[in-house]
């Protein structure tokens, strides 16, 4: 998306953005400091994003743990990471930008807390709920103590003239119809329901009651605090180590994630931070790619054993070891650094530095060899690394599958003439939720010119 700014495409208007705005403006100013057409995009980007998410964490340490310290905070930050690659996302920004919320709410600069939380709601449609919310207690909270700190006023101006200039540099309000048409589609709220209620429940209506028996259960029946913290002093390790034996996979984080927040209620009903932290975590969830609090549940554990300091520096090096591991065994969309031999790239735009598989090294150079044959050449199903690479963006999107590109069916009658290179090892686009109509449109009405190892290329 950033890509395509810099090449002078307008949000909405010139691609489809199905979200709001705010990652967009974020991720481009802070671009703006690599040169054109870096070989070092993505391990930059990479870099801003632990910086990015050590400041979340160190946040909510400031907020919900008792003491601050260093290891605590880089301790917090591999669990943060350890659920998601390592990559921009709106959610991450939504995260950040709340976080940065409720530090200003905890200062009682409050004007600065709203406009915070209001650039979180313009990263992505799920924070509306949590923006919404904050800001009423927020505003609620400015009305009973109207004496403004002067520091506080400065931030709140000078950030929302920033949002002011941004809404117009970036042409937000003149293309305000394309705007609200694609961060609006019904698509958009139709999966509302199924990521944010429905995927709390049990697979069968009978566990689904007798889960929420259980919690009720927890809730009333008096249990010692300490023996709750040890059995949960187990479970830690039991949720670290759990995706070795599930191909990666976790299980059980909805659930986990409703049981934390029973226990709180129980043995912490007044800290008003770890309940605004929890809401933020289950707004956060709510997405069609990633639909889970799983970024914060191992703060949450550890929050609620951080009394058992004892086991602080094996949870600690538990943490960090299986990180590794599983950035080795399970990384993500990639090839494990187990099964094939890696190649640090160099020389190749946006992807230089990075350790790749050869697998994926000469996809990218077999891609690049087409694109240099074939000059209006699109990509498919979703390919949005080969046109960052090969600076290309002939359609409105660069991940072509239907929910993330409303305006297929335009491009469909635009790009007839386009020649198209479809991905031989995915098919992911032929059904389902990650559907590419594009795709399959597009070779329907056009015939196989030629095979390579990675491609199948499609003409007129």
């Amino acid at each position: 998306m950033i890509e395509r700014i810099k090449i002078g495409q307008k949000i909405y208007k010139d691609f489809d953005y199905i979200r709001p705005f705010f990652s967009l403006f974020f991720w481009d100013y802070l671009l703006k400091i690599i040169p054109d057409h870096s070989d070092f995009l993505i391990l930059i980007s990479r870099i801003f994003v632990i910086i990015e998410s050590f400041i979340i964490c160190h946040i909510i340490q400031r907020l919900i743990f008792k003491n601050s310290h260093i290891q605590v905070t880089i301790f917090l930050l591999i669990c943060f990471l350890h659920s998601f690659p390592i990559m921009p996302w709106h959610t991450i920004d939504g995260i950040f930008f709340s976080v940065l919320s409720l530090f200003f709410y905890n200062k009682k600069w409050y004007l600065s807390a709203l406009i915070f939380v209001i650039f979180a709601a313009l990263t992505k449609q799920s924070f509306f709920i949590f923006g919404f919310v904050m800001s009423l207690i927020i505003i609620k909270d400015l009305y009973h103590n109207r004496l403004l700190n002067k520091s506080d006023l400065k931030t709140f101006i000078f950030t929302t003239l920033f949002l002011i200039f941004s809404l117009f540099h970036y042409d937000i309000l003149n293309n305000f119809d394309f705007f609200f048409n694609q961060v609006f589609n019904s698509s958009a709220s139709s999966n509302f329901y199924e990521s944010s209620i429905a995927v709390y429940f049990l697979e069968q209506k009978k566990l689904t009651f007798a889960f929420i028996f259980s919690l009720i259960l927890i809730y009333f029946i008096k249990i010692n605090r300490k023996t709750v913290e040890y059995f949960l002093v187990i479970l830690f390790p039991i949720i670290i180590i759990f995706p070795f034996l599930n191909e990666g996979i976790f299980l059980g984080i909805h659930s986990l994630f409703l049981i934390l927040i029973v226990l709180f209620l129980k043995y912490e009903p007044k800290d008003k931070f770890i309940f605004l932290i929890l809401f933020l975590a289950w707004s956060s969830s709510i997405s069609w790619g990633y639909n889970t609090p799983i970024f914060f549940i191992l703060i949450f554990l550890y929050k609620f054993i951080e009394k058992r300091k004892i086991f602080f520096l094996f949870l600690w090096g538990l943490v960090l070891a299986t990180f590794f591991i599983h950035r080795i065994k399970y990384t993500y969309l990639s090839d494990s650094l187990l099964n094939q031999k890696h190649i640090f790239t160099q020389n190749i735009r946006s992807v230089s530095g990075l350790l790749i598989s050869e697998n994926e090294y000469f996809y990218i150079l077999e891609a690049q060899q087409i694109s240099k044959e074939y000059k209006e050449i699109i990509f498919l199903p979703g390919s949005p690394i080969l046109d960052i690479i090969n600076t290309r963006f002939h359609n409105r999107a660069s991940w072509e599958m239907d929910v993330e590109y409303p305006s297929w069916k335009t491009d469909l009658k635009k790009l007839k003439t386009n020649i198209i290179a479809v991905d031989n090892q995915q098919s992911y686009y032929k059904e389902g939720f990650y559907k590419s109509s594009f795709t399959l449109e597009q070779i329907k009405q056009k015939k196989i010119i030629k095979k390579t190892k990675y491609f199948t290329i499609y003409g007129n």
